[in-house]
């Protein structure tokens, strides 16, 4: 259309739509029919909102990639331009001019310190034997000298063969090594008791595992370094915050296409843009507030639809409501129970089931 439609267009294209219902009323005449504007709306705005700031910052190794970040002199009044999309969030890292500088470690030497583990020594001490598994290293070791290299017959009579099974059976035994006697040792030990110590082969020391047998460790606060890079950093943050009104009317008015009619759009980038003079008051008061520049606001865009929607109550058709509305083709109707129409049928089902339910209750019952 090419004006704002009125409430008596609006009341025509009404009484168009219910002649083909059987009402033949002129809805223009006084007291056949009520009008109320629910205007639709869907106002959106997202603003990039930035803050600044610097910290001292340290790092073990050189400068590496800090060194091609952006300098300044004054974090505050630094320029850096927003995102040209103000819904995405951006970080800018910057560099304080001459605060850039490398440092060695005073904790270390060249990135290694003596290793604490082993005392510098590079190996760490281990016992030369171990006990034997097979006999614990006790007296088990061998049924006659018991270890010692001794046969008993030397020093006392005892009978054979002391630690037999409760089966009657003798394990498994050996030539002992120290008393020379056969088939009485543990076959592990050979009645020695111990066994060469797996770790260290009998040497008396294993590598160090701390240091892996350089005698030197890593130092982690430099990572191995052995210096620094010290700097002040300045960063500016660019973060979207989002805000919203939504005035879209009944749920079954909205079409999965996008909705009724032909929505008027507008976009502001700027808080010096205006609203569309054909926004409804009501909406313009509720909107303009939410305008306002916000500390740290560097961009902004408010997304605006609305749409002039006119409601009808025909007193000749008290059960339905209708919609009036413009579209591409002229001003467009829909009609839809009303509240009380809705609420009624509801009523209605909601007895309708209880009545089932208890029929089917009643007759299961009776079956048993």
């Amino acid at each position: 259309m090419g004006r704002e439609p009125s409430g008596e267009d609006m009341l025509e294209a009404v009484e168009a739509h219910v002649v083909r219902r059987g009402v033949t009323t002129r809805l223009t005449a006084p007291g056949t029919a009520d009008l109320t504007w629910q205007p639709l709306l869907d106002f959106r705005v997202v603003r990039c909102v930035e803050t600044r700031g610097e910290r001292p910052m340290r790092r073990p190794g050189g400068p590496g990639e800090v060194a091609d970040r952006p300098t300044y002199t004054d974090v505050r009044t630094h320029r850096v331009h927003p995102p040209a999309d103000p819904g995405r969030h951006e970080v800018h890292l910057l560099v304080r001019r001459g605060s850039l500088d490398e440092v060695p470690c005073d904790g270390c030497r060249d990135g290694s310190n003596e290793c604490g583990a082993c005392d510098g020594r590079g190996r760490r001490d281990c016992p030369r034997f171990v006990d034997c598994s097979g006999c614990q290293g006790g007296p088990d070791s061998c049924w006659e000298c018991e270890g010692t290299g001794r046969p008993r017959t030397r020093r006392a009579t005892r009978p054979r063969h002391p630690y037999a099974t409760t089966l009657g059976e003798r394990p498994a035994r050996t030539t002992c090594k120290r008393c020379r006697i056969p088939d009485v040792a543990c076959p592990k030990c050979r009645g020695r008791r111990q066994l060469d110590c797996p770790a260290c082969d009998k040497a008396g020391y294993v590598e160090c595992e701390q240091c892996a047998g350089t005698r030197r460790v890593t130092h982690q606060e430099c990572e191995g370094t052995g210096r620094f890079t010290e700097w002040t950093e300045g960063w500016v943050h660019h973060t979207p915050h989002h805000d919203k009104e939504r005035r879209l009317g009944r749920l079954d008015l909205r079409r999965p296409t996008g909705g009724l009619g032909a929505w008027r759009t507008a976009e502001l980038t700027s808080a010096t843009d205006k609203l569309p003079d054909d926004l409804d008051d009501a909406h313009r008061e509720l909107i303009t507030p939410r305008l306002a520049v916000r500390e740290g606001e560097v961009a902004r865009r408010v997304t605006l639809r609305h749409l002039p929607l006119a409601h009808v109550r025909v007193h000749a058709d008290p059960h339905r409501d209708y919609y009036a509305f413009p579209s591409h083709t002229g001003i467009e109707v829909v009609a839809r129970p009303t509240g009380e129409r809705v609420r009624h049928f509801a009523a209605i089902t909601a007895a309708v089931v209880v009545l089932v339910t208890f029929a089917v209750v009643l007759v299961v019952a009776a079956a048993r």
